[in-house]
C-alpha cells in the first residue's frame, strides 16, 4: 500500500501515550501492516504532524523516542466518534479512580477530547443531553470524596499492578501519629462509596486488614514480590462480609417487621436470595432472610428507627433494643 494519508493515519494510531516509540519500531509495525516506507519518510511525517497532533520527541539520547503529549489539546485526538466520547465521559466520571494510574494518564488526552466533543463540537447533540439525563448515586447521605495524594495513589496502584510489596506510614482514624509498616501486601482494592480501601496483609501476618488510601501519609514501592494469600478471592471476601467492617461475619436468620411502608423496597431489592416476605397489611411487612451479622447490618437496621422491629435472633433483638434505649436517653431533658 502506498497511500500516504492511510499510512500516516496508521502511524498516528501506533504512537503510544504511556511510553515512547522509535522510528524503527514504527517502521517495522507499518511494514507488518503492508506499508512500504523509508525511515526518512517517517521522520518527515513525524516532524510535519508533530504540531497539529501534539507529538513530542525525546532527543536526549538516540534512538529518539516519540509519543503523544499527556496534556495534548482535546481537539488533537483523531477519529473520536460521539459514541466513543460518551463512553469516555462516563468512564472518567464514574470509574477513573479504579484505573491503574498509568492507564489514566494514558487516557488523559482521550478524556479531554471526549469533554471537548460535547462542550464545543456537538454541544447540541442527543448524546450531550443523555449526559444530563443520567446520573449514578450512592444510597445514604451524600458525602464528598476525601483528598488523595496523587503520588501516593500512583505508587499504591503500581504495587497492585506489579504484585510488589510497599512500605508505608499509615494514620489510622482517631490517632494523631502515623504507624510505620515495613511490608504491606496489597491483596485487593475496593471503592466503597467515595472511599478507596486496600485489602492487605501486613509483614508476615496472614489476617486480612482494611487500609484507607487517603490515610496513607508516605509510601515506598519495594523491589520485593508480595506474599499473595493462597486461594484468596476478593469477591468471596466481600460476599462473606469483609466490608461489613467487622471482619468475616457469621450468617443469621433475620426476622423483622417493617412498618409504615419502610420495607417495601425489599420486595424489589431483596436482602438475600432466600428472602421471604409476609404481608401483614398494606404498610407492614414481615421479612425473613439469611444475612451476615455485621456492624453495617446494625447501622442499616438502626437507620429505620421505630419503623423496624427485630424479632429474631434474640441476641440481635436485645442489641437493637439497647441501642434505641441509649439513643432515646440522649433526647431526654
Amino acid at each position: 500500500m502506498s497511500d500516504p494519508l492511510l499510512r500516516q493515519w496508521e502511524m498516528l494510531k501506533l504512537i503510544p501515550r504511556e511510553r515512547k516509540t522509535t522510528v524503527k519500531e514504527l517502521k517495522d509495525k507499518l511494514e507488518g501492516l503492508g506499508y512500504s516506507v523509508t525511515r526518512r519518510t517517517l521522520e518527515r511525517d513525524l516532524d510535519r504532524l508533530s504540531i497539529p497532533f501534539a507529538l513530542e520527541v525525546d532527543t536526549r539520547s538516540k534512538p529518539y523516542g516519540w509519543r503523544y503529549a499527556l496534556n495534548m489539546h482535546a481537539a488533537n485526538i483523531p477519529g473520536l466518534t460521539s459514541s466513543e466520547a460518551l463512553t469516555l465521559v462516563l468512564l472518567e466520571t464514574y470509574l477513573k479512580t479504579l484505573l491503574p494510574v498509568a492507564i489514566a494518564d494514558n487516557l488523559a488526552g482521550h478524556f479531554a477530547a471526549a469533554r471537548h466533543t460535547f462542550s464545543v463540537e456537538h454541544s447540541d447533540s442527543k448524546l450531550q443531553s443523555w449526559l444530563k439525563k443520567v446520573k449514578v448515586l450512592s444510597p445514604g447521605q451524600h458525602l464528598l470524596a476525601p483528598t488523595i495524594d496523587s503520588a501516593i495513589q500512583r505508587t499504591v496502584y503500581n504495587a497492585l499492578m506489579q504484585d510488589f510489596q510497599v512500605e508505608m506510614d499509615y494514620l489510622a482514624a482517631s490517632t494523631k501519629t502515623a504507624k510505620h509498616y515495613d511490608s504491606v501486601h496489597i491483596q485487593g482494592l475496593v471503592q466503597y462509596g467515595k472511599v478507596i480501601y486496600l485489602v492487605v496483609t501486613i509483614n508476615e501476618h496472614q489476617d486480612l486488614r482494611l487500609l484507607v488510601l487517603h490515610r496513607i501519609k508516605k509510601v515506598t514501592l519495594k523491589d520485593e514480590p508480595l506474599c499473595a494469600l493462597e486461594d484468596f478471592d476478593l469477591q468471596a471476601y466481600i460476599d462473606q462480609g469483609g466490608f461489613g467492617f467487622g471482619g468475616i461475619a457469621n450468617p443469621i436468620k433475620l426476622r423483622a417487621i417493617f412498618k409504615n411502608g419502610a420495607g417495601h423496597h425489599l420486595i424489589e431489592t431483596p436482602l438475600a436470595k432466600d428472602q421471604h416476605i409476609i404481608n401483614i397489611d398494606s404498610q407492614t411487612l414481615e421479612v425473613n432472610a439469611e444475612v451476615l451479622e455485621t456492624p453495617q447490618l446494625i447501622r442499616w437496621l438502626s437507620s429505620f428507627g421505630a419503623d423496624v422491629e427485630v424479632l429474631d435472633p434474640e441476641s440481635l433483638r436485645e442489641m437493637m433494643a439497647e441501642r434505641h434505649r441509649v439513643a432515646a436517653q440522649q433526647y431526654v431533658k
